[in-house]
């Protein structure tokens, strides 16, 4: 409890150190469907007798479009910055591929928002050698939030082309424990409750989590009946290496997908070690038995197998357990129960490795989380409109904005520091938010919340105190797998050209998951990496012929100037 407050107290000292973020306006509009408002909130009059005179139009892409703009939050932001969005619709699913089509036709929106991952990088490096963007400035003293937010990771030196920026990064929130998350299993713990087999602070050996599932499925705690409570699933990009492939990898380099990894100085592919080749067992043998969910290896909407643990009928699900996650986790369980227990409903377990007991997996995320790049077609008076608004969004103002809204109707300050917080309160006492579906405009292109998430008194207490505690428990407890920023964001011809073979990968260890047995699935998989060594050879040798290739994670920062 200590631990917690000194943190908290650290929070809120950082919380009057951050400053502001900005935005760019107009161009083409990418989608006939887009989403505008031109005749919103009066503008105020600093808006319109000061330095924001001229109304300026900005189009952006994003999620729940047709959700922005009827709200209180966008007539006040578009009041303040003198502004119209135009937002055009967007899928998260569809965000690579939009941003294939956009950039192909010339049709981008003014401001592209990416979820600028190693999947897209190259062909985004592309696009800035073709003249797709215009430069963020060198001198970002007029935005001191912005800059000092590129100062805090590396991402000035991943989106440098050509000795520009050509791109504004959304630090991802968990900084303060140099960007780890908390990536496991959540898992009904009312029902290992009521068959007397919860472990205390839900920490786990895999033996002991795997006998829990099995007596789940076998003794129906649920009540759902013979044959309708299911053991384990995940989304598809955690399928199939969330049963058993992350908790083998023991190596420094420990992002989730199955990459290149440096050992002894060398690049090499991750699926031929023997490492991951044990955990692909592991998984077989666990889908075999049943204590996967079944359908997991055809469910490429990515939603069913979360939709049946709302449903009552499983586990346990792998997911990224953010704070956030955790809270709409037990909101969806409350509403379809609302008798539940709702911190047991839905809760974070740590599970350890399948051959160390003392061994706990958890990775690392790149300092970012999607950035944006201004199209070249802007005007430099939409550039730096954007620039003014996403720096205000980083400052103390801007991200109580994000939070709670506006003050005076949606909060108050009150002498002691403290938010008192105006929304309507549910019957279960939790706070209803006004703006749900309307935040991902203020939000997505900067995050940088983390130290606001844990003291955001409208997330109900339990979920920041079990979020914080996972948080911490992983960073003390847990191998903590690190990014290689050289290996991903690392411009070659091979590379480039061919990927990382991630999603042959996924595809494989799916199929080999149905057609092989036990015996011969060692055998199946080597024979098919064999079968794709003439492709991996190619991007190995440019991996390997890098003028750098990293021994430690501490030469690697330095090396990339982070």
């Amino acid at each position: 409890m200590k631990k917690v407050f000194v943190w908290i107290c650290i929070s809120a000292l950082l919380l009057t150190m951050l400053a502001g973020c900005a935005a760019p306006t107009s161009s083409p509009s990418p989608d006939s469907t887009a989403v505008t408002q031109s005749d919103g909130a009066e503008p105020s009059q600093a808006a319109t007798s000061g330095e924001y005179a001229e109304r300026i139009t900005l189009s952006h892409n994003i999620t729940d479009a047709d959700k922005q703009i009827d709200n209180a939050l966008y007539d006040y932001f578009s009041a303040k910055f003198n502004v119209d969005m135009e937002y055009i619709p967007m899928q998260f699913g569809e965000r690579h591929e939009k941003a294939r089509i956009w950039a192909a036709s010339g049709d981008l929106p003014d401001v592209l928002w990416m979820d600028l991952n190693e999947n897209i990088y190259s062909e985004w490096c592309g696009w800035v050698d073709s003249g797709l963007f215009a430069p963020i400035p060198d001198d970002l003293s007029r935005w001191p939030a912005i800059e000092e937010q590129f100062d805090s990771m590396i991402a000035d030196e991943l989106f440098t082309r050509n000795g520009s920026v050509y791109a504004m990064a959304a630090m991802r929130d968990m900084a303060s424990a140099d960007f780890t998350v908390c990536m496991g299993l959540v898992y009904r713990a009312d029902w290992a409750e009521k068959l007397g087999m919860r472990k205390e602070n839900d920490i786990y050996t895999w033996d002991e989590f795997m006998d829990l599932v099995r007596a789940c499925i076998e003794q129906d705690p649920g009540g759902n009946g013979p044959g309708k409570t299911f053991g384990m699933s995940a989304p598809q990009w955690y399928f199939p290496d969330m049963f058993g492939i992350y908790q083998l990898n023991t190596y420094e380099w420990g992002f989730e997908e199955p990459f290149f990894i440096e050992i002894d100085g060398q690049y090499v592919w991750y699926p031929t070690t023997q490492e991951y080749i044990d955990g692909l067992k592991i998984a077989k043998e666990l889908y075999d038995e049943g204590l996967i969910w079944q359908d997991n290896v055809v469910d490429t909407n990515s939603t069913m197998y979360i939709d049946l643990y709302y449903a009552g009928q499983m586990v346990a699900v792998g997911a990224h357990a953010t704070i956030a996650n955790l809270t709409s986790g037990r909101d969806k369980m409350v509403e379809s129960f609302p008798d539940i227990d709702r911190e047991d409903s839905y809760t974070i377990a740590k599970v350890s490795s399948p051959v160390d007991d003392t061994f706990f997996w958890q990775k690392q995320s790149p300092c970012y989380w999607g950035a944006n790049s201004i199209s070249a077609t802007t005007t430099q008076a939409q550039r730096e409109r954007f620039l003014d608004m996403w720096n205000w969004l980083l400052t103390e103002d801007g991200m109580l904005f994000r939070q709670y809204g506006i003050e005076g109707s949606d909060y108050n300050i009150a002498a002691d520091g403290s938010i008192e917080l105006l929304w309507e309160i549910n019957d279960k006492g939790q706070y209803v938010d006004p703006y749900a579906s309307a935040r991902g405009f203020y939000s997505r292109p900067v995050l940088n919340d983390a130290e606001y998430a844990f003291t955001n008194v409208s997330i109900p207490e339990a979920d920041r105190q079990d979020g914080y505690n996972a948080w911490m428990w992983d960073w003390e407890n847990a191998h903590i797998g690190k990014v290689d920023y050289n290996m991903l964001y690392t411009s070659t011809p091979n590379k480039d050209t061919l990927g990382l073979f991630v999603a042959e990968v996924k595809a494989k260890a799916i199929e080999l998951l149905l057609s092989s047995t036990p015996e011969t699935i060692e055998a199946d998989w080597r024979a098919w990496t064999d079968s794709m060594m003439p492709k991996v050879q190619l991007v190995l040798d440019d991996l390997n012929g890098l003028d750098y290739i990293p021994t430690s994670y501490e030469d690697l920062l330095e090396h990339m100037g982070g």
